[in-house]
């Protein structure tokens, strides 16, 4: 696994990548495609506040993860996505456990109402560190309505 920054060389990567993500949760988000077919994406990575990675595997792009910090060791995943063909192998879990170690600090990861895949991968990926205290509970997100969240030091 190749853990690589988005930048303008490779952000066509990331934003083909993330139509497919978008897809995938339309189904809860009610999320429909605009007029030339692509979704409208929820996270600006050109954002200062905002570092985006991509994630290979040998050679081939395998996901992606936006990480939104507003403040010095404060992280919230504004975006996360395996290609469905590599999550068997635990390849977001190796993703995330990389980036966790990358960027030490505290974490927030929010689930939209309904995506319990997401929440049971969150937490699995969470609780196979040892030595995070993982608090998880319902929060009233502005732009989601209520999500489960979960946080925790690394």
């Amino acid at each position: 696994m190749e853990i690589v920054a988005i930048e303008e060389c490779n952000r066509a990567i990331y934003l083909n990548l993330a139509q497919a993500y978008e897809a995938e949760f339309s189904k809860l988000t009610e999320k429909k495609p605009l007029a030339d077919g692509m979704f409208e994406l929820d996270t600006d990575i050109a954002d200062s506040n905002v570092s985006a990675f991509i994630c290979y595997e040998s050679g081939i792009p395998a996901g992606f993860a936006a990480i939104y910090s507003e403040f010095a060791e404060c992280y919230e995943v504004a975006e996360f996505y395996i290609v469905p063909v590599f999550r068997k192998a635990k390849l977001g879990t190796q993703f995330a456990h990389t980036l966790w170690q990358r960027l030490p600090g505290n974490w927030t990861i929010k689930q939209i109402t309904g995506a319990d895949y997401a929440t049971e991968f969150w937490r699995s990926a969470i609780t196979m560190l040892p030595g995070l205290d993982l608090i998880e509970d319902k929060y009233e997100d502005e732009y989601w309505g209520e999500v489960t969240r979960q946080r925790f030091k690394c």
